[in-house]
């Protein structure tokens, strides 16, 4: 396969070239000399994503051809993957597409690790005397059973970003095809349920029935059943592509959020904000999906109606009635607006009611415990109560009274007389069809209304994740020893204008190997600095250099790959995962064997191996609140563990030893002063 190998040299531009043969590169935006650095970072600055990811031996050849676009390691060497489905195809260096198998590529990628185990292989064969048209599989299937525990690495899926466009991303998951195809099946139902509603009344009316136009009717009724199942999975693979899309962008907006943005919002607030991030993708994709068939239902209600006994001026009269039952949506819109305001403020208030439930019992007296409950309350049924009337007045009044208006337009029609009983079944039946679609409309409102209120409190996160990074500059040099490893000159910074610098004139220096040690008051600024070091926050004034560059020159990402830190414990987390999850949340890279053996000799050394041993499933025993509790002191050993685990050349310890006995804190320091390349401890006086 050598012919269709890339070399390392030519990495950056293999990534693009994959790129635009995918149809990710619509908004590419390649830099010079590109080409260095981890392929992580070269395909972010392309404006791309490259995920690592691990497969069992067994499964590799069964997913490869799922995982295109990809870029597969093989020496030093890569190979691109294009295609989707089989057969394989794979972009070599002279611009040429090449079909291959995946088996080829398999033992290609696998060549080292199946190496190790050829002669075994080789024996087991001769001694089984096995026919020679049976050997490859023979051979394939011990190779498989005897690898079965090993993880094939080497392998990264090109993706676009969460952060890029979200239209962009649609198309790339085939949102916009999947939703004409399901605009022209729709379609197709109701002609074809039209027309076969046509041909038997036709006959029925006519007072005899010939066989032949019955067939035709079955048959029209059953090419329904297909469509209809084709209808189903379209809606299904549209809400689970764009379903999906819309959740890591909140997710990674999410990530993003500036730290001022909600610094001042409590438990309860960050709590409504996620459950609406749920109303929103639920609410969102059903109403789509209901005002979407209404449409269609509306617009061939209104030319069944047209050629109806009711003719042009029942038409006209479902057209207005559209208008009127949008003027009611939008009154509904604002009362569902108003009442989820008064539910999420209730919402915020018992969050944190039951997050300080003990502080309550301790420090409020019982008399004080349901201050303003009852006002709450009567805001709240009293927007109940408008909110129960504009529900009513559109999931009610919208569909009925369209049948009422509707049998208004057929006056003059029954008046005249001269209508045949076939124009009158065919405006009832074109009444019935609107109706069953201001149903529709109805519920689709009620949920689109939801949909957007849920928006207005979601938006943040979704414009969050837009948000650029700094990439940096691909040119930069490699840093000379000579350079400091972190310089601070004049650095000031304040939270608001209204507010007195927290650090002014801030100098500091750091050198590679350093072991240093930060006192102040509380108040002082000592957390802030930690804030801008590790690039949280960014500094009014001055200059902070890592290496020797700033961080625009090195980019974010560079710059979280030089410093780890472990925050105050009011600002460190236990998530409700595993323990090993917690340890290696920001390690990069995929994560093995050896560094679960690197993550447990951590935790010996600072004194965790007990609770190891006492939890029963080690490493992947569920912690935090609802699984194993920690205490004060494993969770604060737990934090500097996560920490020494991002192997940074500078670790920063923000009161991490406060909560440590004498004997825990004398072999945290230990085993901190022994791994940490360059350490910044934070303590009171």
């Amino acid at each position: 396969m050598n012919e269709y190998l890339w070399p390392s040299t030519r990495i950056a531009e293999a990534i693009e070239q994959l790129a635009r043969a995918s149809g990710l590169a619509r908004d590419l935006h390649a830099q010079p000399g590109t080409a260095s650095g981890s392929m992580e970072s070269i395909a972010l600055r392309l404006g791309l994503e490259a995920q690592a990811v691990e497969t069992p031996y067994p499964d590799l050849e069964s997913q490869l051809p799922r995982m295109a676009p990809a870029i597969i390691q093989i020496g030093d060497s890569f190979l691109l993957l294009v295609r989707h489905s089989p057969p394989i195809t794979l972009l070599a260096p002279n611009g040429l597409k090449y079909t291959a198998r995946s088996g080829d590529i398999r033992a290609a990628l696998c060549s080292e690790l199946e190496t190790g185990v050829a002669a075994e292989v080789d024996d087991i064969l001769a001694r089984s005397k096995i026919r020679r048209a049976k050997l490859a599989a023979a051979r394939s299937a011990i190779l498989q059973e005897m690898l079965r525990s090993k993880l094939v690495r080497g392998i990264w899926l090109l993706r676009l970003p969460p952060s890029a466009s979200f239209w962009q991303q649609l198309r790339q998951a085939g949102v916009p095809v999947r939703l004409a195809a399901l605009v022209s099946a729709h379609t197709a139902q109701y002609l074809l349920w039209i027309l076969a509603w046509w041909i038997l009344g036709a006959n029925v009316l006519r007072g005899a029935t010939d066989r032949s136009w019955i067939i035709l009717w079955a048959l029209l009724l059953f090419t329904l059943i297909p469509i209809r199942a084709l209808i189903t999975w379209l809606q299904g693979r549209i809400a689970i592509a764009a379903g999906a899309r819309l959740k890591q962008r909140l997710f990674l907006g999410a990530m993003r959020l500036e730290p001022d943005q909600i610094r001042h919002q409590g438990a309860g607030q960050l709590l409504g904000r996620v459950i609406e991030t749920e109303a929103l993708e639920g609410l969102a994709l059903s109403g789509g999906f209901l005002a979407l068939v209404a449409s269609i239902e509306l617009a061939v209600s209104v030319f069944v109606l047209g050629v109806g006994a009711g003719g042009v001026l029942q038409a006209i009269l479902l057209v207005a009635w559209v208008a009127v039952a949008l003027s009611i949506a939008k009154r509904y819109y604002r009362s569902d607006q108003a009442w989820t305001d008064v539910r999420l403020a209730m919402t915020h208030d018992l969050v944190e009611s039951m997050a300080g439930y003990r502080t309550r019992l301790v420090q409020l007296p019982p008399d004080r415990w349901h201050d303003g409950e009852d006002e709450v309350l009567e805001r709240y049924l009293k927007a109940s109560q408008t909110m129960d009337g504009s529900t009513t007045a559109l999931l009610a009044w919208v569909p009925r009274g369209w049948l009422i208006l509707g049998l208004l337009g057929l006056i003059s029609a029954f008046a005249r007389g001269a209508d045949s009983p076939a124009l009158l079944a065919v405006a009832v039946g074109g009444m019935l069809l609107a109706y069953r679609a201001f149903k529709r409309v109805a519920a689709g409102a009620w949920q689109l209304a939801g949909a957007y209120v849920a928006w207005q409190r979601v938006s943040v996160l979704y414009q969050a994740a837009t948000r650029p990074e700094e990439l940096g500059n691909p040119e930069t040099p490699a840093a000379a020893e000579s350079h400091k490893l972190v310089e601070a000159a004049d650095l000031a910074f304040r939270y608001s204008a209204r507010t007195a610098p927290v650090l002014h004139g801030c100098n500091l220096e750091i050198a590679a190997g350093d072991r240093l040690v930060l006192e102040g008051a509380s108040g002082g600024g000592k957390s802030t600095l930690v804030s801008l070091l590790i690039g949280m926050r960014q500094p009014d004034a001055g200059r902070l250099l890592m290496d020797g560059f700033d961080r625009h020159a090195l980019g974010a990402e560079a710059w979280r790959r030089y410093i780890a830190a472990a925050p105050q414990f009011h600002e460190n987390h236990v998530l409700a995962e595993t323990f090993a999850f917690n340890l290696f949340m920001g390690r990069r890279g995929l994560i093995g064997p050896a560094e679960l053996d690197e993550a447990e000799s951590i935790c010996y050394e600072l004194g965790l191996g007990g609770l190891l041993e006492r939890m029963p499933s080690g490493l992947l025993q569920m912690v935090g609140e609802t699984g194993w509790q920690l205490s004060h002191g494993e969770r604060s050993r737990l934090y500097i563990a996560r920490a020494l685990l991002q192997n940074s050349e500078l670790v920063v310890l923000d009161e991490s030893f406060a909560a440590l006995d004498p004997e825990n804190l004398r072999r945290a320091m230990q085993c901190v002063l022994g791994r940490a390349r360059s350490l910044l401890v934070i303590s009171h006086r």
